[in-house]
């Protein structure tokens, strides 16, 4: 029932600009769905009565087996407006801090990107996979989009054999901050990320230059491979996570959405288990077909939904 990562959504300023950036430079070129109206059941996850955005909702033309989730973005408008990235927001803190996109020669790309004018965030770095995850490598590096979303590239290097040259896929996983992350494992098992992908404590030295001083971190990156995977990540003692999840629509990375088969079945399957809702499920007629979504209640009110595709 549960189908991992579906999207990541993505609070931008400029629409053109951003399916520009997404779409030719990307790969993001695949349109589910445009739509333009008010978004229904969004009042407790908003904090307005009404709420009205441009969405549209893009797939990669190279979507593959490490890169299966797609992007959302959102243009909130009048008398809406997308506020900027939170403030002396750090990648760790409460809130979704980042997109990270499947890659193949990573190092390759990021230099493509760098050519092509895009703002580097961290040059090419990598991780040594503690014993036991599944990770054969870890490469990655970042860019800034448009609005100064944190956009990752990430190889794992693996299924190489499925690609002949350096390539974009579709999203490998959403990474946000937690302040408890046994509760929200707990919290996320229900939403079927069974499988542990990886699970690090340390110092992530290849991204020393994010912090103004070292922080000793966890995170944990969870798996239900018919989607994108989840990056929880908690900072430990004596530092602490501050509040960064910002607004919803806000400019950059901001919610996630995990698929499911049946959005009525999910909804009342979770309720049993204590799970909480902002909404009942919504509905929005789109060109392609209907869009079904509602918001959860997770552990550290970070912006979750669910989502049923039909189109």
């Amino acid at each position: 029932m549960f189908k991992g990562v579906n999207y990541v959504g993505i609070g931008v300023s400029d629409m053109d600009r951003s399916l520009k950036f997404y779409g030719d430079l990307l790969g993001f070129t695949e349109v589910m769905f445009d739509y333009t109206g008010f978004l229904p059941g969004m009042e407790k996850v908003t904090g307005k009565p009404k709420t009205k955005a441009r969405v549209v909702m893009l797939k990669n033309k190279n979507m593959g087996p490490l890169g299966l989730g797609m992007i959302k973005l959102v243009h909130l408008l009048p008398p809406d407006k997308p506020e900027p990235l939170p403030a002396d927001m750090l990648w760790g803190d409460v809130g979704v801090s980042e997109v990270a996109f499947n890659t193949y020669g990573p190092a390759d790309k990021f230099g493509e990107m760098m050519l092509k004018g895009c703002k580097p965030i961290l040059t090419p770095a990598s991780i040594q996979p503690p014993p036991g995850s599944e990770l054969v490598s870890g490469n990655f590096a970042y860019i800034a989009d448009p609005d100064g979303g944190c956009v990752e590239f990430v190889d794992l290097g693996m299924c190489l054999n499925l690609r002949a040259k350096p390539m974009i896929e579709g999203v490998n996983h959403v990474g946000f901050g937690v302040s408890n992350i046994e509760n929200s494992l707990k919290f996320y098992q229900e939403l079927g990320f069974t499988e542990l992908f990886m699970d690090y404590t340390g110092y992530l030295h290849g991204m020393a230059t994010l912090f103004p001083e070292p922080i000793k971190m966890r995170f944990v990156l969870m798996a239900n491979y018919y989607g994108g995977l989840i990056e929880l990540v908690t900072y430990l003692p004596p530092n602490k996570s501050k509040d960064s999840r910002g607004s919803w629509g806000h400019r950059g990375p901001m919610e996630f959405g995990v698929g499911v088969s049946n959005l009525e079945k999910a909804c009342e399957e979770l309720q049993k288990k204590g799970i909480r809702f902002l909404s009942p499920p919504q509905t929005i007629e789109v060109p392609s077909g209907q869009w079904k979504y509602v918001y959860v209640v997770e552990p550290d009110n970070n912006y979750v939904s669910l989502i049923e595709p039909r189109y």
